[in-house]
């Protein structure tokens, strides 16, 4: 019996042990209990009452593993930012960029807008011409072409990163392919349909058509087939050295003719010398005395010898013949007088300054192709007068767009009294104007056709 006792004794006091230790540990428990529900569920609950939003760091192995942090070094200049950033679209570029550029548009007047033509000028943008101080529609217009081939929003508004990119050495040179449209796009239709190349609609449009008789052309006058007129490709076009799609047949030369020689005595013959009738060329595109339409000569240039062919000309076919010589020119360009200036056309109600040589031309019933002002400066049989002291009314005038460049970018006609009348880019029409400290400095030579 004290046996069972004793065991009872001890189960008792081992459960009242169990209970004091509980007692001990319940208060422990229950507060870290409720410090764990507080955890989850009343903090989040707190930051989303506040509003606050708890931090997030992701580690990742490349982290933990990298090298200790290099020392930060100083920032650069604001201004030393654009030329270190790659990217046009970088924040910082936008910012730099707006420090150094003022962003001008239609209409504006600055100093700075002489710098903008004159750059549109030597990369093609814009035709050749004295530059002045007003954002002009023909400079909006000239911004619109930079900003396509170089992949920007056509704004026409020279903001920070236009300029930036324009007077960087990044900036290409103007082109014309597949998508494109305008006056400059009809031109060139106009020129590959009087070659024999394009015999779709010249609309003005660069499609598939238009690419495809451009390849055709590069390809028969050997330059690359790409498709795209490309400054090459435009200065061959553009010139009397373009291969038509057919070549012409070569006219053969006159045969010979027998001319006696007098005997000295009576019943003395010599043999007959045998003379060739001189033949008189010409520049494959000129030939001053036929009427419009008819059949013209010329020469071609790869062999030689003496060809003909027929006129065919776009704008030619509109171009009524006034009258002929130097004063039926100078009337036709007088009467054009305010007409607005479009690149690529050549009237009869808007021209480029080239376009408006070729008009007064057509109009005094000179044949005559359609070419830049530096393919016209280029023929040969019209005489060359390199001094201002001899220009005489009716001369072709030939300017570069800059004092030391190479090649010719504006012509206009020599009225005399130091006034010459052309398509001025600049002023966005058909002008007089008179000899100034640009145009003699950039002056090169006239041609006399006359």
């Amino acid at each position: 019996m004290d046996t069972n006792t004793n065991s009872w004794k001890e189960k008792r006091r081992a459960k009242e042990a169990r209970a004091s230790l509980w007692r001990r540990l319940r208060t422990p428990l229950l507060s870290g209990a409720l410090a764990l529900a507080f955890a989850f569920v009343g903090v989040p609950l707190l930051f989303n009452v506040l509003g606050l939003a708890p931090t997030i760091v992701e580690v990742s192995a490349a982290m933990v593993n990298a090298a200790p942090a290099p020392t930060l070094t100083p920032q650069p200049e604001v201004a030393g930012i654009a030329a270190a950033l790659p990217s046009e679209q970088d924040p910082a570029r936008s910012q730099t960029a707006a420090s150094q550029y003022k962003a001008l548009r239609q209409g504006d007047t600055d100093e700075i807008v002489s710098s903008i033509q004159l750059r549109l000028m030597e990369l093609e943008y814009m035709e050749g011409d004295e530059p002045t101080t007003l954002f002009g529609e023909q400079t909006a217009e000239a911004i619109k072409r930079f900003q396509r081939v170089h992949h920007m929003t056509e704004t026409g508004e020279a903001d920070e990163l236009t300029q930036e990119l324009l007077f960087s050495g990044q900036a290409a040179v103007y082109r014309l392919q597949t998508g494109d449209s305008g006056g400059d796009v009809k031109r060139l239709q106009n020129q590959l349909y009087d070659l024999g190349y394009y015999g779709e609609k010249r609309n003005g449009y660069f499609g598939t058509a238009t690419q495809a008789a451009l390849s055709a052309f590069q390809t028969k006058n050997k330059l690359n087939a790409s498709g795209v007129a490309d400054q090459e490709t435009r200065d061959v076009l553009f010139s009397s050295k373009a291969r038509p799609k057919v070549d012409p047949t070569p006219t053969p030369k006159p045969r010979a003719t027998a001319k006696p020689v007098k005997t000295s005595s009576p019943g003395s013959t010599k043999a007959p010398v045998w003379t060739d009738s001189p033949s008189q060329t010409q520049d494959p595109l000129i030939a001053t005395t036929s009427a419009p339409g008819s059949n013209w000569t010329g020469t071609d240039s790869g062999s030689g010898s003496n060809w003909t062919g027929t006129d065919s000309g776009s704008g030619s076919d509109n171009i009524p013949v006034t009258g002929s010589g130097v004063g039926a020119m100078i009337a036709a360009g007088q009467s054009r007088l305010g007409c607005a200036y479009v690149l690529g056309d050549e009237g009869p109600s808007t021209f480029d300054c080239s376009g408006f040589v070729y008009y007064c031309l057509r109009s005094a019933g000179v044949k005559v192709g359609r070419m830049a002002a530096r393919n016209f400066a280029q023929v040969s049989s019209w005489q060359t007068i390199a001094d201002r002291g001899s220009l005489q009314q009716g001369d072709l005038l030939f300017f570069t767009n800059s004092v030391g460049a190479s090649t010719i970018g504006h012509t206009g006609i020599y009225l005399g009294g130091g006034q010459y009348i052309h398509a001025s880019s600049s002023a966005g029409k058909v002008i007089i104007s008179s000899w100034t400290e640009w145009s003699i400095s950039n002056f090169q030579w006239a041609k006399r056709v006359f």
